[in-house]
């Protein structure tokens, strides 16, 4: 399922400083791609159930409910929404800022877990009518929103894909496929390069080791699977691992809940 496009409005009209914010609901709509596109304002999605996909530049986020993720202005992106409920079913809340709020946050996109402070100022924000002039108390709400994300630690929900063609199409096949298991030599000797090349640019351009980076890809697919009512044990297997506890331990680890409690919200 892909997130709904905007309102024709939004693509004529431009958020101003005067009218800065503007929050859309976001609703499934069922048999649709991706969209892919540029605008100059900067984006939230914030996800309230289901699993927002967010693809930004070179990074692809899962955003499961209760976490935000980040598009600066000027970024081409696309975005779909997983749903277990009725097609046009809300999933999240779109979140435009015009350009001279984004300053302060991140160049790249990102990630955060919303905090109670975030959940807190969006319910006040949301009583704005859209392209309405915020007031003063709901110009204060909004600095306090944008504060708080920008000294709110990243999630480790963001998987970057390394430039470097043969290093692109060694990530391309495990995202594909998380289960291959393929070790480094296996893949410097598929790629025609060394272990030390490999290893040194996968992680000067993607930020992490490639067995890092390979847990990432799998705990993104098995959120996807578990949404998809795929049982922990499966997903487990079909992910590749050898035991289920090391499966509930990196999910633990990284998003601070079981897979069946995940699965189960």
């Amino acid at each position: 399922m892909t997130l709904t496009a905007s309102p024709p409005a939004f693509l004529e009209r431009r958020l101003t400083n005067d009218a800065p914010l503007l929050i859309l609901p976001q609703t499934a709509q069922d048999g649709r791609g991706k969209h892919l596109h540029v605008h100059p304002e900067g984006q939230l999605y914030l996800a309230l159930q289901g699993l927002i996909v967010v693809e930004a530049g070179d990074v692809r986020t899962v955003l499961p409910p209760g976490h935000i993720g980040w598009i600066p202005p000027g970024l081409r992106h696309g975005a779909s929404a997983h749903s277990q409920h009725a097609v046009d079913s809300l999933v999240g809340l779109t979140i435009y800022l015009a350009p001279a709020l984004c300053l302060t946050l991140p160049a790249t996109s990102q990630a955060w877990r919303m905090t109670p402070l975030v959940e807190a100022v969006l319910g006040r924000l949301r009583e704005l009518p859209p392209y309405a002039a915020p007031d003063a108390r709901q110009t204060r709400l909004l600095d306090v929103l944008l504060d708080e994300l920008a000294h709110t630690p990243a999630e480790a929900l963001r998987l970057v894909m390394p430039r470097h063609p043969r290093l692109l199409q060694m990530a391309a096949a495990i995202a594909h496929d998380p289960a291959d298991g393929r070790s480094l030599d296996a893949w410097a000797d598929a790629l025609g390069l060394s272990r030390r090349s490999v290893t040194r640019h996968f992680r000067e351009e993607t930020g992490m080791s490639l067995i890092a980076w390979r847990q990432l890809a799998r705990l993104q697919r098995g959120m996807e699977l578990l949404h998809a009512g795929e049982a922990v044990t499966t997903v487990a297997l079909t992910l590749g691992y050898d035991s289920v506890s090391s499966f509930i331990a990196l999910f633990r680890r990284v998003l601070g809940t079981t897979p069946a409690r995940f699965a189960g919200r």
